[in-house]
């Protein structure tokens, strides 16, 4: 667990220095047509995050992020300071509920998904992490770009 949370940590630390202190314009700009946005980038993070988390922690999936990938990625910008809001609230949860899982319930079965296939625990958790740093590392690199 305690890597799983580091690496949520590590998350907030990378978009905290490389997106968060963007201004409006910038965190919505795209490097070329069709690109997304670190805007959109962040705002993916959580929902995904919290869609990956509802499988296999319960947590409670709000409106927006049921709107889906295409939305958060290439959907129209909001404003930036909601963006952030919901991405820190998110990770507070996420965290919180980390520390809560017990270890026996790792391999138990969580249905995931619209069709609802299984998957032990430990595997969503671990690919929440990985797709979230992933993402991060667009970020550094549009921030770079910019």
């Amino acid at each position: 667990m305690s890597a799983w949370i580091r690496g949520l940590e590590e998350v907030a630390q990378h978009l905290e220095k490389w997106a968060f202190d963007l201004p409006e314009e910038a965190f919505w700009w795209r490097p070329k047509e069709g690109a997304n946005p670190i805007g959109g980038l962040v705002r993916h993070i959580t929902g995904s995050s919290l869609r990956l988390a509802s499988y296999a922690l319960g947590l409670p999936l709000p409106e927006w992020a049921k709107r889906g990938r295409e939305w958060e990625l290439q959907g129209e910008a909001e404003p930036k300071e909601r963006v952030v809001a919901r991405f820190r609230e998110a990770w507070e949860s996420l965290v919180s509920a980390l520390k809560e899982v017990r270890e026996e319930a790792l391999a138990e079965e969580v249905a995931v998904g619209h069709l609802g296939a299984k998957a032990p625990r430990a595997h969503v958790l671990h690919h929440l992490v990985e797709h979230a740093q992933h993402h991060a590392g667009q970020v550094i690199y549009a921030r770079k770009l910019l």
